[in-house]
């Protein structure tokens, strides 16, 4: 990806001299057929090179095309460097990257550079341009010293009795003029120092020794220059760095006071805020004194018809319980009177036929069965456990047995996808009354279906009439109307899957029929 301000972050020579660095001539000339720069001289020489990519630099802060045909070429260049750029946060490259020596020592400083100038973080840019310019700077010092060093080599071409040592002659070819900033230039020496000249020729052999001394003198001196320079440019970088660290305290005291600014300006709101308050809450609190005397008023009076609520009720609920009371004397007076009716006509028959009163004062010594069967219940629980369906012709006959069935009610869920006409007439014929209900669906798109307090209630208005209440279910949910029937002096027996069956229902029943293989089909 093309970064947008990196014409921000370098000048055009610079530019220059990144492409002269990492691009041959080859790659220079490819480069410009891409960019559409056909009016080059010829032939490829030293000169034209310099031509295009000057006319390169130029294209790529005029020209969005030549700016990104260029980008990409120096990016597939510094690739290595940009991933190992890419890998280090912002504090290494500070650490590692903090002079550009051993990166020119290595051949890796105008990669890594270009690698700093194109990463998407502001720091690091940053850091880039400082080690571009401190490099820039330092060449541009060793050029300086090279016209100086030029000057005296011609200063002392004119003393035609000197004699230049063969090593001082290659110092002084290494300096030259160019200001290429990728050229190393060799420290100065300084101008010899004039001697009285003998008005004869002095011996040659003195004169190479005199001039050997002085050469390593201003090879000492260099040195000492070096190391002084290296401490100034040391202390300078310094102050760069803690310009650049004062400059960023500067900006973050800047925003921080435009900030308390904005916290004053939000203050002085705030109070005009609480003001406005302050005056709405003395309105409210008088208004809230009148409303409080009106609502005890209404209070008093709500109070008061509360009450005579309460006093309508208790006296319903008395008048409830003497009802229920006398109904439950009347049943089993009517349960008494009933049994005396049965003797009498059991007497009148035994005066006829002896034969026939057996089976009277044996369906007279049988006790009354209700069974209440929780089809819902039964079908998942033979559904899930064994993948089939409870036979509930059997199931009736195995239960009750000999006893004296008054009642068998299946309560059932009607589900409007399924069709359970031909279950529900197998068994009405089967000695079974159907209860049925409709599936309910409510809002959030659940369902719900279920017949507890349906079968809690008719259990409930039929214990007169019943010796033994059987409960076809495993539901936890009816151990309070086991509890109720026992209390009432009536037995309580539970078939069910044991598996499907609350503990708490088992220990309840007086009877507990698990459900087996030999009730399923």
């Amino acid at each position: 990806m093309l970064q947008q301000n990196i014409k921000t972050q370098i000048h055009k020579h610079q530019l220059a001299w990144i492409l002269a660095e990492l691009l041959d001539d080859k790659e220079i000339a490819n480069l410009k057929n891409q960019c559409g720069i056909h009016d080059a001289p010829a032939p490829m020489d030293s000169r034209t090179g310099q031509w295009i990519i000057e006319n390169l630099a130029d294209a790529f802060f005029r020209q969005e095309t030549a700016q990104q045909v260029v980008h990409e070429y120096l990016v597939q260049k510094t690739e290595s460097a940009i991933r190992r750029v890419g890998y280090m946060n912002v504090q290494e490259i500070q650490t590692f990257l903090r002079n550009y020596t051993h990166l020119v020592d290595g051949g890796d400083f105008t990669e890594i550079v270009w690698a700093l100038l194109i990463d998407s973080r502001q720091d690091v840019q940053r850091h880039g341009r400082k080690l571009l310019k401190e490099y820039e700077q330092s060449v541009h010092e060793v050029a300086n010293v090279g016209n100086v060093m030029k000057s005296e080599r011609e200063a002392d071409t004119n003393d035609t009795t000197r004699v230049v040592h063969p090593a001082q002659t290659k110092a002084t070819e290494n300096t030259g003029t160019n200001q290429s900033l990728h050229r190393h230039v060799e420290p100065p020496l300084k101008k010899p120092i004039q001697t009285s000249t003998p008005k004869e020729n002095p011996d040659p052999g003195q004169k190479l020794a005199r001039l050997q001394q002085s050469l390593n003198q201003r090879n000492d001196e260099c040195t000492a220059l070096k190391k002084e320079n290296e401490n100034l440019l040391g202390k300078l970088r310094q102050s760069i760095d803690e310009n650049e660290e004062f400059r960023e305290k500067e900006h973050r005291f800047m925003e921080q006071d435009i900030h308390i600014q904005q916290l004053q300006l939000e203050i002085h709101n705030l109070k005009r805020q609480v003001e406005k308050l302050s005056k709405q809450s003395a309105e409210s609190q008088s208004l809230q004194r009148v409303a409080q005397a009106e609502v005890g008023v209404e209070l008093k009076s709500f109070e008061e018809l509360v009450y005579k609520s309460n006093q309508t009720f208790d006296q319903m609920q008395s008048d409830f319980q003497t009802q229920v009371s006398e109904l439950k004397k009347f049943s089993e007076m009517s349960k008494t009177a009933l049994l005396r009716t049965r003797d009498k006509v059991e007497q009148f028959l035994g005066q006829h036929d002896s034969k026939q009163n057996l089976p009277c004062r044996a369906l007279k010594e049988q006790p009354s069965v209700g069974v209440f069967v929780d089809v819902q219940n039964m079908f998942y629980a033979a559904k899930d456990r064994y993948a089939g369906r409870v036979d509930y012709i059997k199931l009736l006959d195995l239960i009750v047995g000999p006893r004296q069935l008054v009642v068998a009610y299946a309560y059932v869920v009607q589900i409007p996808e399924i069709n359970q006409s031909g279950f529900l007439s197998l068994l009405e014929h089967n000695g079974y009354t159907i209860k049925s209900k409709d599936l309910r669906l409510r809002g959030d798109g659940t369902a719900k279906g279920d017949w507890d307090v349906g079968i809690a209630i008719d259990i409930v208005s039929m214990l007169g009439a019943l010796d033994v209440v059987i409960l076809a279910s495993g539901d936890g949910d009816f151990c309070a109307l086991a509890e109720l029937i026992k209390q009432q002096g009536k037995r309580v027996e539970v078939v069910a899957f044991e598996h499907n069956t609350s503990m708490d229902l088992q220990r309840m029943a007086d009877q507990f029929f698990p459900i087996g293989d030999e009730l399923l089909i």
